[in-house]
């Protein structure tokens, strides 16, 4: 069964970067600390990327709740590197996380209020990913892009041309709020904020 009050029931915590958790079961990234996290009964963490601002209390996280843990395949190669994870720029080893499903882009993860979708966006890390409840018209866009047309950094083993194509495959959907992995959640015209978003990879490029 699909939401049918057009809004999907989000709490943001901003535990260094943006935490997400949907209906008290899902977690999107985990921040660092994971103490406001805990009482609840999760059942799954998705991580949208590999770096240690988004990952370093996913184990713990999952430690206390059972949650399984969930990374796309080509960031889950990375997750023992201090410079692949950024943990390095903030003076710490590598969490340590073992991920029990492995993304590929274009899963779904469906309960009776939303259905995620998974979409493979590399550019920021080579495994990257969004996830998009299409009813709600919710767009968790992770590092990839931001409001007022952030884009995430490639100089940590990114590739600009690939966040390039990344933030194209984004301008398809039709997002009405952006829950980005950095900075507030936004409404105002997010079709329009990619489209900057987009303009500002390009223009790196020239």
């Amino acid at each position: 069964m699909k939401p049918d009050n057009n809004k999907l029931n989000v709490q943001k915590f901003s535990l260094y970067a943006n935490a997400y958790l949907i209906d008290g079961t899902v977690l999107i990234d985990t921040g660092i600390d994971p103490r406001e996290i805990a009482g609840y009964d999760l059942e799954l963490i998705i991580l949208t990327h590999c770096h240690f601002d988004h990952t370093c209390a996913t184990s713990e996280i999952a430690e206390m709740t059972g949650a399984k843990i969930a990374i796309h395949e080509e960031d889950a190669r990375l997750l023992g590197d201090d410079c692949a994870t950024a943990s390095a720029l903030f003076g710490k080893r590598a969490p340590e996380i073992n991920p029990d499903i492995l993304l590929y882009g274009g899963e779904i993860f469906e309960s009776d209020n939303f259905v995620l979708e998974v979409i493979h966006t590399p550019g920021h890390t080579p495994g990257g990913i969004c996830l998009y409840e299409s009813e709600t018209r919710s767009l968790f866009s992770g590092d990839t892009i931001f409001p007022g047309g952030g884009i995430g950094r490639c100089d940590l083993g990114g590739d600009l041309s690939d966040l390039i194509h990344s933030i194209e495959l984004l301008t398809t959907l039709d997002p009405e709020v952006l829950y980005p992995g950095h900075l507030g959640v936004t409404d105002a015209g997010v079709p329009s904020q990619i489209g900057s978003s987009l303009a500002h990879a390009r223009e790196l490029v020239a």
